[in-house]
Protein backbone atom coordinates (compact mmCIF):
# COMPACT_ATOMS: atom_id res chain seq x y z
CA UNK A 1 0.00 0.00 0.00
CA UNK A 2 2.81 2.49 0.81
CA UNK A 3 4.75 1.90 -2.77
CA UNK A 4 1.17 2.93 -4.21
CA UNK A 5 0.88 5.64 -2.41
CA UNK A 6 3.93 7.18 -3.42
CA UNK A 7 3.07 6.27 -7.12
CA UNK A 8 -0.23 8.20 -6.98
CA UNK A 9 1.67 10.80 -5.11
CA UNK A 10 4.75 11.18 -7.75
CA UNK A 11 2.32 11.21 -10.86
CA UNK A 12 0.26 14.20 -8.68
CA UNK A 13 3.57 16.04 -7.85
CA UNK A 14 4.61 15.79 -12.18
CA UNK A 15 0.96 17.19 -13.13
CA UNK A 16 1.31 19.69 -10.43
CA UNK A 17 5.00 20.71 -11.31
CA UNK A 18 4.07 20.55 -15.24
CA UNK A 19 1.61 23.29 -14.62
CA UNK A 20 3.67 25.31 -12.60
CA UNK A 21 6.31 25.61 -14.76
CA UNK A 22 4.88 25.10 -18.22
CA UNK A 23 1.95 27.95 -17.43
CA UNK A 24 3.55 30.44 -19.21
CA UNK A 25 3.53 28.15 -22.62
CA UNK A 26 0.20 27.47 -22.69
CA UNK A 27 -1.34 29.19 -25.79
CA UNK A 28 -5.01 30.31 -25.65
CA UNK A 29 -5.71 28.57 -28.16
CA UNK A 30 -4.84 25.37 -26.41
CA UNK A 31 -7.01 26.03 -23.22
CA UNK A 32 -9.89 27.72 -25.14
CA UNK A 33 -10.39 23.97 -27.16
CA UNK A 34 -10.68 22.49 -23.74
CA UNK A 35 -14.41 21.61 -22.25
CA UNK A 36 -14.84 23.34 -18.74
CA UNK A 37 -18.38 22.47 -17.88
CA UNK A 38 -17.85 19.38 -16.68
CA UNK A 39 -14.46 19.58 -15.22
CA UNK A 40 -15.01 22.66 -13.38
CA UNK A 41 -17.97 20.98 -11.52
CA UNK A 42 -15.58 18.08 -10.45
CA UNK A 43 -13.45 20.58 -9.58
CA UNK A 44 -15.34 22.36 -6.99
CA UNK A 45 -16.19 18.83 -5.40
CA UNK A 46 -12.66 18.31 -4.72
CA UNK A 47 -12.52 22.15 -3.06
CA UNK A 48 -15.35 21.10 -0.66
CA UNK A 49 -13.22 18.02 1.02
CA UNK A 50 -10.46 18.90 3.51
CA UNK A 51 -6.86 19.30 2.07
CA UNK A 52 -5.99 15.57 2.95
CA UNK A 53 -9.09 14.39 1.74
CA UNK A 54 -8.13 16.12 -1.58
CA UNK A 55 -5.26 13.60 -1.21
CA UNK A 56 -6.96 10.85 -1.87
CA UNK A 57 -9.63 12.61 -4.12
CA UNK A 58 -6.93 12.93 -6.74
CA UNK A 59 -5.04 9.51 -6.50
CA UNK A 60 -8.79 7.85 -7.08
CA UNK A 61 -9.56 10.55 -9.99
CA UNK A 62 -6.23 9.21 -11.49
CA UNK A 63 -7.44 5.67 -11.38
CA UNK A 64 -11.04 5.95 -12.18
CA UNK A 65 -12.65 4.60 -15.32
CA UNK A 66 -16.08 4.94 -17.09
CA UNK A 67 -17.53 1.62 -15.20
CA UNK A 68 -16.33 3.61 -11.00
CA UNK A 69 -18.85 4.22 -9.02
CA UNK A 70 -18.79 7.64 -7.27
CA UNK A 71 -16.86 7.60 -4.16
CA UNK A 72 -17.75 9.31 -1.02
CA UNK A 73 -14.94 10.83 0.59
CA UNK A 74 -14.76 10.67 4.90
CA UNK A 75 -12.39 12.47 6.83
CA UNK A 76 -9.10 10.09 7.72
CA UNK A 77 -10.02 10.39 11.62
CA UNK A 78 -12.40 8.10 12.80
CA UNK A 79 -14.50 10.12 15.02
CA UNK A 80 -15.43 12.80 12.09
CA UNK A 81 -15.52 10.34 9.38
CA UNK A 82 -18.36 8.26 11.74
CA UNK A 83 -20.41 11.75 11.65
CA UNK A 84 -19.54 12.67 7.78
CA UNK A 85 -21.17 8.66 7.21
CA UNK A 86 -23.91 10.09 9.27
CA UNK A 87 -25.07 12.67 7.30
CA UNK A 88 -23.83 11.07 3.92
CA UNK A 89 -20.04 12.24 3.55
CA UNK A 90 -19.24 14.36 -0.08
CA UNK A 91 -19.03 12.77 -3.20
CA UNK A 92 -16.47 12.79 -5.76
CA UNK A 93 -17.80 11.79 -9.46
CA UNK A 94 -14.90 8.98 -9.96
CA UNK A 95 -17.21 7.75 -12.18
CA UNK A 96 -17.73 11.05 -14.40
CA UNK A 97 -14.02 11.77 -14.18
CA UNK A 98 -13.79 8.08 -15.64
CA UNK A 99 -15.73 8.46 -18.72
CA UNK A 100 -14.33 11.88 -19.97
CA UNK A 101 -12.58 12.50 -23.45
CA UNK A 102 -9.01 12.88 -22.93
CA UNK A 103 -9.27 16.94 -23.20
CA UNK A 104 -12.05 16.92 -20.59
CA UNK A 105 -9.29 15.51 -18.14
CA UNK A 106 -6.57 17.36 -19.77
CA UNK A 107 -8.80 20.40 -18.34
CA UNK A 108 -9.71 19.04 -15.36
CA UNK A 109 -5.98 18.88 -14.38
CA UNK A 110 -5.55 22.53 -16.11
CA UNK A 111 -8.44 24.02 -14.06
CA UNK A 112 -7.13 21.94 -10.73
CA UNK A 113 -3.50 23.29 -11.64
CA UNK A 114 -4.87 27.15 -11.22
CA UNK A 115 -5.81 26.25 -7.66
CA UNK A 116 -3.15 24.63 -6.69
CA UNK A 117 -1.88 26.49 -2.98
CA UNK A 118 -4.95 27.91 -2.69
CA UNK A 119 -8.32 25.84 -2.34
CA UNK A 120 -6.57 22.79 -3.52
CA UNK A 121 -3.37 21.30 -1.45
CA UNK A 122 -0.24 22.45 -2.73
CA UNK A 123 2.65 19.68 -2.69
CA UNK A 124 5.25 20.39 -0.04
CA UNK A 125 8.37 22.57 -1.47
CA UNK A 126 10.57 20.13 -0.37
CA UNK A 127 8.75 17.17 -1.87
CA UNK A 128 11.52 14.84 -3.87
CA UNK A 129 10.41 13.35 -6.57
CA UNK A 130 11.36 9.19 -7.22
CA UNK A 131 14.21 8.74 -9.70
CA UNK A 132 12.09 7.12 -11.97
CA UNK A 133 9.56 9.93 -11.85
CA UNK A 134 12.34 12.46 -12.18
CA UNK A 135 13.54 11.13 -15.20
CA UNK A 136 10.04 11.43 -16.96
CA UNK A 137 9.13 14.36 -15.46
CA UNK A 138 12.89 15.46 -17.45
CA UNK A 139 11.72 13.85 -20.72
CA UNK A 140 8.06 15.68 -20.16
CA UNK A 141 9.11 19.02 -19.66
CA UNK A 142 11.43 18.59 -22.91
CA UNK A 143 8.44 18.38 -24.96
CA UNK A 144 7.20 21.36 -27.07
CA UNK A 145 3.63 22.59 -26.13
CA UNK A 146 1.46 21.21 -28.57
CA UNK A 147 3.64 17.48 -27.78
CA UNK A 148 3.34 18.16 -24.03
CA UNK A 149 -0.77 18.34 -24.39
CA UNK A 150 -0.73 15.00 -26.49
CA UNK A 151 1.35 13.19 -24.36
CA UNK A 152 -0.45 14.45 -20.90
CA UNK A 153 -4.17 13.52 -23.22
CA UNK A 154 -2.34 9.52 -23.66
CA UNK A 155 -1.31 9.27 -20.18
CA UNK A 156 -4.73 10.77 -18.59
CA UNK A 157 -6.76 8.46 -21.05
CA UNK A 158 -4.75 5.57 -20.77
CA UNK A 159 -4.10 5.80 -16.91
CA UNK A 160 -0.26 5.04 -17.72
CA UNK A 161 1.26 4.43 -14.36
CA UNK A 162 5.13 5.51 -14.79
Amino acid sequence: MRLFFYVITDRLAVLGLLYSEMLEQLTADIVDALPTQKPAELVAQVQQVSPEEQLCALGDLLLATKTDEDEIMLSPHPTKAMVEVAQGGIIIATGEYGAMQPEGKLAFWFLLGETLGTTIIDFPHDYILSEPTTEVFSFVKSLDMNDLVSCLKKVLWLRIIW
